[in-house]
């Protein structure tokens, strides 16, 4: 008979590992309440002795998340939170959604987390200091797949934590507060070893094909965690079992190594003990264990006979384990931390959106970062600037700065989605190829929308521009609903003044350009009741034939690859063919009917 041990125990053990451990510091939460997440934090922080926990948000960094104003009698710039501070306690940095990280954010959260030494150089400040924070995030299973698989490798701490409910309990009775024996653990500042006979048998425990050894790395630790918890100087073979339950690692596939029991010998060796499952009752809504004397028991088992391998391919592991992401087909690619490469037409610099400031004296002035560069020299430049009234900064020639911006992407998908055609058919399918071009090529998106629902006015085409297929904008137009007006023309005449800026006009012109237009050719709604804002009494094939006006213009255009898809079979399917040979675009049928 075997107790599961419950969620909170799991949670309040997962963070004194990581708080007892600076090599482990990055817990990862599934499926946890949002409103519990200040709270685990603040817990960690009062057991590390910094109760004030840092949140990072699904936004950039920010520059307040590295740099400061320093206060006091002259003015200056400091670390930001994110730079811990030498002989200080260490921070507890919280991530509300690990999925919505942005780019910045999981560079950071890189940066932090497993490494030995960081270094900042920014705004005349240089600093270099050995990371200890300890970073918390949250994340669903069902959104593991956005996460990429190396930012996920940072986080060895894992537990399933939908088992704690802010709607059952308050969250102050969720997690009992740290204990004064782990407390003392952490104070005496001492890890328990690791002997050589106990280091080999992890090495393969929790393989399954993933290069590297940073799980097995993690398992030896959390083991390492778990006997200095228990105030004791050597880990055991038994800790490492505790450690792969509280994890609730699979069972080891080969059990041909006897029990290998450890010196407690109170729950075996490695290969010796697995799981009772009780991961999977929680998740269901079983009660779970919740007196004293069971609320901190590892639900292991004794170990089945040892028996052959099956021919047969072995199934996946159980989603419920603690690395989803080798189940579940990846949704970025491994390079998505990376910064997308372009290609430039001209020898201008780029004009993309700002993402810092470098020194220099001419071209694009970055005038906020050049007065905070130049601002803490102003008493050594004037003995009284401050003791006489207000007067301008003094400025000399290295104090400028100039903006370093990101390029423009190279590619451009323009994306003209008429909802009035989605009737009957999946359009996901039939866009997903040129989808996956635009993601996989960095694309930048402009989506403009041909009667949706909810707009301001129904007679105009609505537009958008995104730097990436990421942007959750995108997601939305594609799941919009149908409203009842179809200005195509206008929505074409958009795309051709879109592709006009971008090829002729534009600081830095596409050199790979994809249109694709999803529509059924049925425009109801003429281009000048889209720019006058009035419906006439009468339309016939007035808005048809203005779309078709818009389409010549399109083929006028050189440097596109230009697609029609056609809903399928239907009446009036020779609008679409004439729409395609208007705009000179190659036609293809929609995807599967629903």
């Amino acid at each position: 008979m075997t107790m599961a041990m419950p969620t909170a125990s799991r949670v309040r053990y997962v963070l004194a590992c990581a708080a007892i451990d600076p090599r482990l510091r990055g817990v990862l939460l599934f499926d946890l309440e949002p409103a519990l997440l200040l709270d685990i934090g603040q817990w960690l922080g009062s057991l590390l002795g910094n109760p004030h926990p840092y949140v990072l948000g699904a936004s950039a960094v920010a520059d307040s998340a590295w740099i400061g104003l320093s206060s006091g009698p002259t003015f200056g710039v400091s670390p930001g939170p994110l730079v811990d501070r030498s002989g200080g306690p260490p921070l507890t940095v919280l991530v509300s959604d690990l999925a919505k990280l942005s780019l910045t954010g999981q560079r950071a959260a890189l940066t932090l987390l497993d490494a030995d030494v960081a270094h900042l150089e920014r705004e005349g400040l240089g600093v270099t200091w050995a990371p200890r924070s300890r970073w918390v995030a949250v994340c669903a299973r069902a959104d593991i797949g956005r996460v990429p698989p190396h930012l996920l490798d940072r986080f060895p701490l894992r537990v399933d934590a939908s088992g704690l409910s802010a709607d059952l309990k308050p969250p102050s009775e969720n997690l009992e507060p740290p204990s004064e024996k782990w407390r003392h653990a952490l104070a005496a500042g001492r890890l328990a070893t690791v002997p050589d006979e106990v280091a080999r048998g992890v090495i393969g425990r929790t393989a399954r094909g993933m290069a590297g050894a940073r799980r097995d790395l993690a398992l030896a630790r959390i083991g390492r965690a778990l006997a200095t918890l228990d105030n004791r100087t050597r880990t055991t073979n038994a800790d490492i079992e505790r450690a792969a339950s509280l994890l609730r690692l699979p069972p080891p596939r080969d059990r041909g190594h006897g029990d290998g029991s450890g010196p407690d010998g109170a729950h075996g060796g490695h290969g010796g003990h697995g799981l009772a499952g009780g991961g999977r009752a929680e998740r269901l809504g079983e009660k779970e264990s919740s007196s004293p004397e069971q609320a901190d028991r590892f639900d292991v088992v004794p170990p089945p006979p040892a028996e052959p391998l099956p021919p047969t391919p072995t199934p996946p592991a159980d989603l419920g384990g603690p690395y989803p992401e080798d189940d579940i087909e990846p949704e970025r690619d491994p390079g998505s931390l990376r910064s997308q490469t372009t290609r430039h037409s001209s020898s201008r610099p780029s004009h993309g959106r700002s993402i810092g400031s470098r020194p220099g004296a001419f071209g694009d002035l970055a005038i906020v970062a050049t007065i905070l560069g130049a601002a803490p020299l102003q008493a050594r430049r004037c003995d009284d600037h401050y003791s006489r009234p207000p007067h301008p900064l003094h400025l000399i020639p290295p104090d400028l700065r100039v903006h370093r911006r990101g390029a423009d992407p190279a590619r451009l998908l323009v994306l003209v989605l008429d909802h009035t055609c989605r009737a009957g058919w999946n359009w996901l399918d039939a866009l997903a190829p040129y989808l996956q071009w635009a993601y996989t090529g960095r694309a930048g998106v402009c989506v403009i929308e041909v009667g949706a629902a909810g707009v301001a006015n129904e007679l105009r085409a609505q537009r958008f521009s995104a730097s990436s297929l990421l942007d959750p904008r995108v997601v939305r137009a594609l799941e919009r609903p149908v409203g009842r007006c179809t200005p195509l023309a206008h929505g074409l005449d958009l795309a051709v003044e879109t592709l006009r800026h971008r090829l002729h006009l534009g600081k830095v012109p596409a050199d790979d350009v994809l249109l694709v237009i999803v529509t059924d050719g049925r425009g109801n709604i003429p281009l000048r009741a889209s720019a006058t804002g009035e419906l006439p009494d009468r339309v016939g094939r007035e808005g048809v034939e203005d779309a078709l006006a818009m389409a010549r213009e399109l083929s006028r255009m050189k440097r596109i690859h230009a697609v029609v898809l056609d809903p399928g079979p239907r009446p009036g399917a020779a609008l679409t063919r004439a729409l395609a040979e208007a705009c000179g675009a190659r036609l293809q049928q929609g995807g599967e009917p629903r």
